[in-house]
């Protein structure tokens, strides 16, 4: 874990954390994203600040996808509910036409989750929610874009850190 942690940290020493209050109503989602190069990364603390009811499930997460956008793995918290007392700790992966989804545990819904997901240079993917690790042989990519998102509820990302790059601002639908 320590090395996870180490590894990760040079990627973030010249980038500002953010604060970003992603607030949606049911069946909406907001993101912010830069675009990056080099590392790889994003981590940050999430917190529920509301689950809501609707089509969609209440979601926060992060994202990281290469520069043509066929690539792209990310760590989804999803709540069975808007009453749900835990999360599933979700790992999604995207090679060109194949999606692969492992849930991999289950996090409480109650407090700040603190996150790091990352790519190294030899494509492995580096996951850390709370004291939970978890690797994945992936594919390695060099430039494209980090996010971090939240659908159907209100989610507070704090000390939110992209690998260094200019921010590209946010969307919403």
């Amino acid at each position: 874990m320590l090395i996870l942690i180490a590894l990760a940290q040079p990627a973030f020493a010249g980038a500002a954390p953010l604060s970003f209050d992603c607030d949606v109503p049911s069946d909406h989602y907001s993101s912010v994203s830069e675009e990056a190069s080099g590392t790889m990364a994003v981590s940050g603390t999430i917190e529920a600040v509301e689950l809501r009811a609707g089509n969609n499930l209440p979601v926060a997460g992060a994202r990281i996808a290469s520069a043509d956008g066929k690539t792209s793995f990310g760590l989804q918290l999803v709540a069975a509910s808007s009453h749900a007392k835990q999360f599933d700790i979700v790992l999604n992966t995207r090679r060109g036409d194949e999606a692969k989804r492992n849930t991999l545990g289950q996090v409480g819904t109650d407090g700040p989750i603190s996150f790091i997901l990352s790519l190294s240079d030899t494509g492995k993917v580096s996951l850390l929610v709370g004291s939970r690790s978890f690797q994945a042989d992936f594919t390695a990519f060099s430039s494209g874009k980090v996010a971090a998102f939240c659908s159907t509820g209100q989610f507070k990302f704090s000390n939110l850190t992209f690998a260094p790059a200019e921010r590209s601002g946010s969307t919403s639908n």
